[in-house]
């Protein structure tokens, strides 16, 4: 099952957990002879899966940090706002991610350094992506790629040079 579905299978799983605690409490009140408006299950229900469903959009991105290797560093955080979301206007959703794990860092004979950028994305495939970086020369190789220069803040080939001679 996809991460969509799962989410979805999450927001109706709450509908349902608090359909029944409404009804419960509903029934409860009424013993004390108090009678509660019928639309306020609902209300609740309907409040209660889109309180979660925005709890879990902004959740998502410390989830997922967590589940990293041991010493793993977040590279870049990748922030959408959604129309349909107006609340991301005010506080944009973290959508995606880079993140290097330092113990993928190597050394090579020639003065390269190589290290794996894991690439993270909400609802999406996670892809682990293979960089050299020559860090004498400030270039930078994808995978299938030519060498090209790095950005002076490329914060994966600040991080992978480090302490690196050149």
């Amino acid at each position: 099952m996809t991460g969509v579905g799962v989410e979805v299978l999450g927001v109706i799983a709450v509908g349902i957990g608090v359909a029944a605690l409404l009804f419960a409490s509903f029934h409860a009140i009424r013993k004390f002879g108090l009678d509660l408006p019928r639309w306020w299950i609902p209300a609740g229900i309907g409040i209660a899966m889109v309180g979660y469903s925005v709890w879990n959009d902004y959740a998502w991105y410390d989830r997922a940090v967590g589940r990293l290797p041991s010493g793993s560093e977040v590279l870049l955080v990748g922030h959408e706002k959604m129309p349909w979301a107006p609340w991301t206007y005010i506080a944009p959703v973290a959508v995606r991610f880079a993140a290097l794990d330092p113990a993928t860092i190597r050394g090579a004979a020639d003065g390269i350094r190589q290290a794996q950028i894991m690439l993270i994305e909400r609802r999406g495939q996670a892809l682990v992506v293979p960089q050299d970086f020559d860090c004498a020369d400030r270039q930078i190789r994808r995978a299938d790629s030519q060498w090209t220069p790095v950005d002076p803040d490329d914060v994966a080939f600040l991080r992978v040079c480090q302490g690196a001679s050149g």
